[in-house]
């Protein structure tokens, strides 16, 4: 079972920056209240998505330089990171299922990347028509002069 590590300013780049695998920060502190509601939330995707992320929390109390770097202006603030990079933000408290919504499409990116650029990526059709637009038929005014408003009696 997975639990979310404890990062800080000094290990930052390695733990999350450098990580193979997306990273999943969350920028919280001792005396916010919304912090204490996410981190049940953050435990339990923890545990049931280990193999396809990872969880840190950063307290941004100790750890300022980190949470300005990432513009953190108000917390709970989650920042899931691949490839060394912001891939998703999430501000404030949000429910695990809301939550999940929002980062998973990037544990598959991550997991098969090859899947993104394959055939089926670009094979992929609407299964209902797209209606069209009825076209006027054409007018008697030359295409430089504007058309000539409808009059009123």
């Amino acid at each position: 079972m997975a639990k979310p590590q404890v990062v800080s300013d000094q290990n930052f780049e390695t733990e999350v920056i450098k990580s193979d695998t997306p990273v999943l920060v969350d920028f919280w502190a001792v005396w916010c209240g919304p912090c204490r509601m996410v981190a049940p939330v953050l435990e339990e995707i923890a545990s049931e998505q280990g193999d396809k992320v990872k969880i840190a929390k950063l307290d941004v109390d100790a750890n300022p330089i980190t949470a300005g770097r990432f513009g953190v202006r108000a917390i709970p603030t989650m920042i899931l990171f691949k490839n060394g990079r912001e891939a998703q933000r999430v501000v404030g408290y949000v429910p695990k299922d809301k939550l999940l919504q929002q980062i998973q499409p990037h544990f598959a990116a991550a997991a098969a990347p090859e899947t993104s650029t394959g055939p089926t990526a670009t094979s992929q059709k609407p299964t209902t028509p797209t209606p069209t637009t009825p076209t006027s038929p054409p007018t008697a005014t030359s295409p430089s002069s504007p058309p000539t408003p409808p009059r009123t009696s």
